[in-house]
Parts: C-alpha cells; sequence; structure tokens
C-alpha cells in the first residue's frame, strides 16, 4: 500500500509512504536465501501493445534492461504429452483460409472461429459463457484467461479480454512481441523507478502504514500514519495505491470487491546441465498443476494462477509435484533440487463482470483524492499496465 502527496502548483514536490519495508508489490525481485540467488517474487507477461509500461522505461532510462521475446506462445499438454508453438507472427487471414498455419493439434481452421466472438462482447459475459463450446477451449482459452486475468474463465469478464485481444493478436503480431527483464524486474523496473524520483526530489518513506484520514467539507486535510501525522495545505493533492480491502477500511460506505485470487509460483535453482535442456524461454502447461515455467538465468520459476485452492496445501508438496510436471516435459527423472515457494494470496481481485460494475460505480471521493492501483482500471485486467496507467491517470487528473 502506497500514499503520496503532490504539492501545489508553485510548489511540484511529491513526498511518497510506502506501508512495507521495500518497494514494488508483486512486481519486485529479492535475494532469497535458501537458493542464494536473487530472484523474482513472481512472473508477469508483458506484451509490446502495453504502451504505458515501455513509456515508463523510456522516462526510467531502462529500456535497455528489456529482452524482447518474438510473438511465440509454446504449449505442453502433459495429458496426451504432446508439444506445440502457437506463433501469432503467423496468425493471418489468408494463412487461416489457405491452410498454411500451425494450428492446436486436433483442430482445423474452424475452430478458431471463436475468436471473433470477441469482437462484440456484452459487459456481462464471462469467458465462459462465450467459448464454453470452442474445441480450442481447454488448449487456448483457458490458459490465456488464467495467464492474463488471473480468474477462471467461469468468472473472468469476457469485455475485457476482448480488450486485450483487441491491443494484441487483433491488431497485428508487432503489438504481441513479450517484453521480459534482462536480469530481474527490480533491476528493469523498481530500482530505476526510486533512482528517477530521487533524482526528482521525492522524498520516500518506508514502513508508513496508513491508519486513517480526517476529512472536512469534502477535502483530506490530515493523514494518520503509525509513526507521524501530516497535515495536508489546500491545494495538495493524496493519491492512494491501494487495493479495495484497505480502501474499504479507510472508506467503509463504499460497495468494493471484496473477494481475491492468489497466485501460486515455485522457483527451483537451476543448475547449468538442467538448464541446457530447456529450449524455450517460457513455456504454458496444459492438464497440469503448473501453467507457465519461465527460464531464468539461475532458475526455474513455475506460475499458477487463480491459485487459491493451493492456500492450504503444503510447499513441499506443491514442489515435488510440480517438479514431476518438470521432469514429465523434459522426459527425464531428476531428483528435486532446491526450491522456494511464494503464495500471494491476494495477488488480485477477482476480474468479473460484477466487480468491474463495483469499481466502475466509485463516488463520493474527497475532492483532492484520487486513488491508482491496477484493480482501478475496469478495461484493463489487472496487470503492471492497468498499474501503471492508474497512477499515470491519477497524477494528471
Amino acid at each position: 500500500m502506497s500514499a503520496s502527496v503532490h504539492g501545489t502548483k508553485k510548489n511540484k514536490n511529491v513526498t511518497l509512504f510506502e506501508s512495507s519495508n521495500i518497494a514494488g508489490g508483486r512486481c519486485r525481485s529479492f535475494f532469497e536465501k535458501k537458493l542464494n540467488i536473487e530472484i523474482d517474487n513472481g512472473n508477469h507477461l508483458v506484451f509490446s501493445a502495453n504502451e504505458n509500461f515501455y513509456e515508463l522505461c523510456k522516462i526510467i532510462s531502462s529500456t535497455d534492461k528489456i529482452v524482447t521475446l518474438p510473438p511465440k506462445l509454446d504449449f505442453f499438454d502433459s495429458d496426451k504429452n504432446l508439444t506445440w508453438c502457437l506463433d501469432l507472427k503467423e496468425i493471418k487471414i489468408l494463412k487461416f483460409i489457405l491452410g498454411k498455419i500451425n494450428l492446436i493439434p486436433d483442430t482445423n481452421i474452424f475452430d478458431y472461429t471463436s475468436l471473433l466472438k470477441f469482437l462484440f462482447v456484452s459487459q456481462r459475459k464471462t469467458v465462459l459463457e462465450l467459448v464454453e463450446n470452442s474445441k480450442i477451449y481447454k488448449t487456448f482459452w483457458e490458459p490465456l484467461t488464467l495467464g492474463v486475468m488471473n480468474t477462471s474463465s467461469s468468472l473472468a469478464s469476457a469485455k475485457v479480454l476482448s480488450n486485450v485481444l483487441k491491443k494484441t493478436i487483433f491488431k497485428g503480431h508487432k503489438f504481441c512481441n513479450i517484453y521480459q527483464p534482462s536480469k530481474n524486474w527490480n533491476d528493469t523496473v523498481i530500482n530505476p523507478c526510486i533512482s528517477f524520483l530521487k533524482r526528482k526530489g521525492t522524498k520516500i518513506n518506508f514502513k508508513q502504514r496508513l491508519k486513517s484520514l480526517e476529512i472536512e467539507n469534502n477535502i483530506v486535510k490530515k493523514l494518520y500514519f503509525e509513526s507521524q501525522n501530516i497535515e495536508l495545505d489546500e491545494n495538495d493533492k493524496l493519491v492512494l495505491a491501494i487495493p479495495p480491502s484497505n480502501l474499504s477500511r479507510l472508506f467503509p460506505n463504499l460497495k468494493l470487491p471484496t473477494k481475491y485470487n492468489s497466485i501460486l509460483n515455485i522457483h527451483y535453482k537451476t543448475p547449468a546441465k538442467l538448464k541446457k535442456k530447456f529450449t524455450k524461454n517460457i513455456i504454458g502447461f496444459i492438464n497440469s498443476l503448473s501453467q507457465w515455467i519461465f527460464i531464468k538465468k539461475e532458475y526455474l520459476s513455475v506460475t499458477v494462477s487463480n491459485a487459491n485452492h493451493f492456500n492450504n496445501l503444503e510447499s513441499d508438496k506443491i514442489a515435488e509435484i510440480v517438479w514431476k510436471e518438470i521432469c514429465r516435459y523434459l522426459n527425464i527423472n531428476l531428483p528435486i533440487t532446491k526450491y522456494q515457494v511464494v503464495k500471494e494470496k491476494k495477488a488480485t481481485i477477482i476480474q468479473s463482470p460484477e466487480n468491474f460494475k463495483l469499481i466502475s460505480q466509485i463516488n463520493n471521493l474527497p475532492k483532492n483524492l484520487r486513488i491508482s492501483g491496477d484493480w482501478t482500471q475496469i478495461n484493463l485486467p489487472c496487470t503492471i499496465e492497468g498499474s501503471i496507467l492508474s497512477g499515470k491517470k491519477a497524477v494528471n487528473d
């Protein structure tokens, strides 16, 4: 949770208050003592369509710390022991018509007409309602929905997924390249952001949890932190980058989403001999507990979205199951390497039509208050792009 205070037009100083002792939220890296390496807290699929992400990297001078991968999605079906590549560069109407495109196994070009259903979508529809009967539901729509929205297709907003498709696949392969950090997310985003803010004179205060606000005449006048109180000038602007649960604590009369989905990440330290066996950078898993595997420099990082049902499962058990799936993919049998399991139990809100409707109806906030955070952007999923855009809007509003 973060709060920032922006000064008047004459005094543009910004003061930032962060409730934790580190910056970055879900987009951070840290030194993992158990593995003796620095790892990313979680994984993020950032597409070249994410213009706000790239604009931020230009502002903080970190575009040289981005690796651009081609617009290819590699998959492994654990049940059928099949692998295939969905090359988004090849998805063109003429190639479909002529049958000159590599399709998902056991499908034909007519199975992909389900894409057209996302051209015009009702705000009330879920992804499942649109494509439940599609032959590529299990091999394309379900993993795409989970990866993009961290929500099951039975609940996920079809309208928001439609917006993603219109910015990526429907727009062309040039918007489907995949951005990844050359080292880690701290090096690409978080540390450059902090350095940029400090150069601009921003004061950053860590371990400052906001307890309450004092509001007078619909203006926030005072901030109460655990160790200090801050009075706001008449023209100061307050931006709160907080999840709905914390916003509800400050404004109990607001109707906000109350249910969240967790994201599970399992990080395995990777000996050089094992890493050589991977020829892909990112692999999507079907019919398995694992969903996406990211091949890092010193470790493998596995992501499981919509993972609430694993919150109470022992970490050792999770790591063993996933390791067996990795071995099956490689067609080898190796003893499990060192690992660390990270459970982000409130990673995102459930991104359903009902929750996006609640967010769109937020009103009656104090005049000098703006809220930001990935969940506030009702036309985008809860991602880095949405988070950056929300901050941009909050500051410019």
